[in-house]
């Protein structure tokens, strides 16, 4: 699985101030994602194995062994942010420096978002996107290990607000830190946008700065620092070696 560290720099959350009217914001677009780096699976890191045949033995053994996911991609990073009341022309009244953000950060395949009509998202609806529309689109096997259903195993992910919805007990996956499978930390969310009936389904983080100004990073799956955790599904099955390309969103509480 191909892994990116990511820096998200936001000026975000748009405060539109009118006479007699305050308008609601939805998620923003990041205004740069720098890629810090990249890495993959590198199967010179185990060992070659081996076993003596001796003629007339029957050896009963149990062989475990480790294989490159073809279904997924991860994202991890930090982000740093800008409050800002600004007007329809973004020139800005007044700003704050947030370098420690809270709030989640969202990637679709969809270059616009109705995120009014954004909720759980649903494995077995019947008449949109459900677990075999997505794990079709991604060609993803229905007995695949790594499969959509088999790593949103959860419904406990913190509750939180996208736009004026409270979003609780969604499909839910947790990613590793320090190398160590937990259920506390860097919850990754599957929503869905009802307005979108094919490909409509969002990817949701956590950012993971708990405190507001601390300073206090978690660590991320390679025992790094860091502010998010995202995974997003990608085709790499047979002879694909086609891309995926992910918008991103982020919204700041």
């Amino acid at each position: 699985m191909k892994s990116f560290r990511v820096t998200l720099f936001l000026l975000g959350m748009t405060l539109l101030a009118c006479s007699f009217a305050l308008a609601q914001n939805d998620p923003t677009s990041p205004s740069s994602i720098v890629v810090e780096s990249t890495d993959t699976f590198d199967s010179n890191n185990y060992a070659l194995q081996s076993l003596e045949a001796i003629a007339g033995n029957i050896t009963s053994l149990t062989i475990h062994a480790i294989g490159q996911t073809k279904s997924w991609q991860g994202y991890y990073g930090n982000i740093t942010a800008t409050i800002t009341l600004d007007d329809a022309n973004n020139f800005t009244f007044y700003n704050w420096s947030a370098t420690e953000p809270r709030g989640q950060i969202y990637a679709t395949l969809n270059t616009s978002i109705s995120w009014g009509d954004v909720d759980c998202f649903n494995f077995t609806n019947l008449t949109s996107a459900n677990e075999s529309t997505m794990e079709a689109y991604y060609n993803i096997a229905v007995d695949d290990a790594d499969g959509v259903g088999e790593t949103y195993t959860a419904t406990d992910h913190p509750s939180f607000d996208v736009v004026n919805k409270t979003i609780t007990g969604c499909p839910t996956s947790y990613i590793f830190q320090s190398d160590t499978a937990q259920t506390e930390n860097f919850a990754n969310v599957l929503l869905y946008d009802s307005s979108i009936n094919e490909t409509g389904w969002v990817y949701t983080t956590l950012i993971e700065n708990k405190t507001a100004g601390s300073g206090n990073d978690l660590p991320c799956y390679n025992g790094e620092e860091c502010d998010f955790q995202i995974l997003v599904n990608e085709d790499g099955h047979g002879t694909d070696l086609a891309t995926t390309t992910y918008y991103f969103w982020v919204e700041l509480l």
